[in-house]
C-alpha cells in the first residue's frame, strides 16, 4: 500500500469513529437546536490550525446561517510563530471572551486538537460564566498524554459541557513513511466533520419541530442571494465579516 494509500485507509478509519460520539452530538445538537429556535447564534472558534474547521462552518453555502466565527488575527494559522506563543499566555483568551457578544443559552463551539493551551480553555470558561453552552471538539488522545499548559493544570475537556473527540491521534499523524518519518495530519478533516454533523443534527431537530432551519444557499445558484439576505436579515448586527 503507497502512502497516500494509507493516510485515505486512516482518514476514513478515523472518520468512521466518530460514530462513536453519536450520544454526544445528539446532545450537543439538540442544545444549538434549542438556542437557535429562540434566536440565538452558534459561536465557533480555534486558534492556528483549528482556525480552519471554525472557518468552515461561517457563511457556508448548505451552513447554518446564524454562526459567528470569533476570530482573533494574532491566533490565524498563516502566523504560526505568533499563534504559537500567544496561545500560550494566560488571561488571553479571557481577554477575547470580554470582547465578543456572548448571550446566554447561546452555544460556543471552541476547537482544539491538544485541548491543553490557556486561549481556548480560557475562552470556554468565561463562555461557560456567561450562561453558554461549550462544545468541545478536541483529541482525548493527545490532550490526556500531553501537559497542559493552563496554570490551573486545566484541559479543554474539563472546562466543556459537551466533549467532541475527534479521535486523531497523538500529534495528529496517521501515516509513518519507510524511513520512519511521521505524516499524515487528520485532526482538520475530523473536526471539520464533527462541526458540520453538529449543525445538520440540529437542522433536523429544527425540521421535526417544523421550523424551517436558518440555511445559507450558494450565492452561484440562481436565487442565492436573494434567499441568503432574507435569512441573515435577522440577523444583522450579529454576525462578524458579515457579506
Amino acid at each position: 500500500m503507497s502512502a497516500v494509500d494509507a493516510y485515505r485507509a486512516a482518514a476514513a478509519r478515523l472518520l468512521e469513529d466518530t460514530a462513536q460520539e453519536s450520544a454526544g452530538l445528539g446532545r450537543a445538537s439538540e442544545l444549538l437546536a434549542r438556542s437557535l429556535r429562540d434566536g440565538g447564534v452558534l459561536h465557533v472558534f480555534g486558534s492556528g490550525h483549528s482556525a480552519l474547521p471554525a472557518t468552515d462552518a461561517t457563511f457556508r453555502a448548505g451552513g447554518l446561517a446564524p454562526v459567528r466565527l470569533i476570530h482573533d488575527p494574532a491566533l490565524a494559522p498563516w502566523e504560526p510563530t505568533r499563534v504559537s506563543r500567544i496561545e500560550r499566555l494566560p488571561g488571553y483568551g479571557s481577554a477575547i471572551a470580554q470582547l465578543q457578544d456572548l448571550r446566554s443559552g447561546e452555544v460556543l463551539v471552541v476547537i482544539s486538537h491538544s485541548g491543553i493551551n490557556p486561549v481556548p480553555i480560557e475562552l470556554a470558561q468565561q463562555a461557560r460564566e456567561r450562561g453558554l453552552v461549550v462544545v468541545a471538539i478536541t483529541s482525548r488522545s493527545h490532550s490526556l498524554a500531553a501537559r497542559s499548559r493552563h496554570p490551573d493544570g486545566l484541559r479543554l475537556l474539563d472546562v466543556a459541557d459537551v466533549v467532541l473527540d475527534t479521535r486523531a491521534p497523538e500529534g495528529d499523524v496517521s501515516v509513518c513513511l519507510e524511513d520512519g518519518t511521521e505524516t499524515g495530519p487528520v485532526s482538520t478533516i475530523l473536526a471539520t466533520w464533527l462541526v458540520h454533523a453538529l449543525a445538520i443534527g440540529a437542522m433536523e431537530r429544527l425540521v421535526a419541530a417544523g421550523m424551517p432551519p436558518p440555511v445559507l444557499r450558494s450565492m452561484n445558484r440562481a436565487g442565492g442571494d436573494g434567499s441568503n439576505e432574507a435569512v441573515l436579515a435577522p440577523l444583522r448586527g450579529r454576525l462578524s465579516r458579515e457579506p
